[in-house]
């Protein structure tokens, strides 16, 4: 018989699941909306749910553990497959959401200085986290996290650009994982640097509405500016500013443009920040990737266009879809390099905390524009 295993990408708005054959193929995959946005759309809204009443930790755990119930015998039954041929599941995702699926208490991963529990990937097996009405009794791996806003996700994702971290690597790399939360990690002279950013809400909720990618928002907005209906400084012209206007189908209000404009600079922030820990220029960097569900769909030259990403890295950009997948298969194929990344997030990244940097606050008014 043959085998097979489980890959998860445990978002905070969208889990994806793939089944993977022995070799590594894969065989079948599949989405779904993250039933705990009813919850808070955002890690720091379910962090502060959890801890208004801890019973929503289980609450919220149990309905991602029906969903994923449903996913995966919808997979299973669609390609002809026998439950008991699965062996193991490697689940990655940011430390919030593999904190509500062990059941961690919350409150101290909310107030700083931001403690969590993850600081070693787990290993445990499918009933005794799924409880014994899950339809696999399997090997489930979790991989650590290395920060309350720095998750096994983004630490995955990494890992699977050729396994950057274990081998021969260019001079520098920039890695943007671009979600529903922004995870930036920096790598030159041989140290990696890394920072969190709120980015994937506001895109997201904005452009709920209009059915649209939260990406497709940045094309509206480029052409609003190109257009001079839009302002550099983020400003609806005067005949649009009551009203709003209506852009590539999308609605743009007022309100709407500043919650982008603040989003965009926290993330340019975050890069420049990361970049002047490291005394790096811009124009050395020698490859960005960008990973995550908000990336994946980014026009890169409309992005640099608003300032979003700085036009010294636009001919260094690729695009690698969702990482955080990618490193799950990477994972759950070869377990032995959880230990890995484990000792890696200990002895080799450095974590920037940007509130705390004295020219922090500079940096971020800079870049409340939408210039180039």
């Amino acid at each position: 018989m043959k085998e097979y295993r489980i890959a998860v990408d445990l978002g905070t708005t969208t889990v994806e699941v793939a089944i993977i054959d022995g070799l590594g193929n894969i065989i079948s995959t599949a989405s779904f909306n993250n039933p705990q946005s009813l919850y808070g759309r955002d890690v720091i809204n379910r962090i502060m749910t959890a801890t208004r009443d801890n019973k929503y930790i289980l609450i919220m755990k149990n309905m991602f553990i029906d969903k994923l119930k449903e996913c995966l015998n919808d997979l299973i039954n669609k390609n002809f497959l026998e439950f008991n041929s699965f062996k193991a599941m490697c689940i990655c995702g940011n430390t919030t959401m593999i904190s509500i699926l062990l059941e961690y208490d919350l409150k101290e991963l909310g107030v700083f200085p931001f403690k969590h529990k993850l600081d070693k990937s787990i290993k445990t097996n499918s009933l005794k986290l799924f409880g014994d009405n899950f339809p696999l009794d399997i090997n489930i791996y979790l991989s650590g996290c290395f920060s309350a806003f720095i998750g096994g996700d983004c630490l995955a994702g990494l890992m699977s650009l050729d396994d950057y971290i274990f081998k021969d690597k260019p001079k520098s790399i920039l890695f943007m994982d671009l979600g529903t939360n922004g995870e930036l990690v920096l790598y030159s002279d041989n140290k990696y640097y890394c920072t969190s950013t709120a980015c994937g809400p506001a895109f997201e909720s904005c452009c709920r509405s209009g059915n649209a990618y939260g990406s497709n928002l940045i094309d509206a907005i480029t052409l609003g500016i190109k257009t001079g209906k839009i302002s550099r400084e983020g400003i609806l012209k005067d005949d649009y500013l009551a009203d709003g206007i209506e852009l590539m189908g999308i609605e743009i209000t007022a309100d709407i443009l500043r919650e982008i404009l603040v989003a965009k600079a926290a993330i340019s922030t975050g890069i420049k920040c990361l970049f002047n820990e490291a005394r790096l220029n811009l124009n050395n960097v020698d490859v960005v990737y960008i990973a995550g569900g908000f990336g994946f769909h980014m026009n890169t030259l409309n992005a640099t266009t608003i300032g979003l990403i700085p036009k010294e890295l636009s001919g260094k950009i690729k695009i690698v879809g969702n990482a955080s997948l990618k490193g799950a298969i990477s994972l759950v194929n070869c377990p032995s390099k959880l230990d890995l990344l484990d000792s890696f997030k200990t002895n080799d990244v450095k974590l920037v905390q940007m509130a705390n940097l004295p020219d922090y606050q500079d940096i971020l008014i800079e870049n409340m524009n939408f210039k180039e």
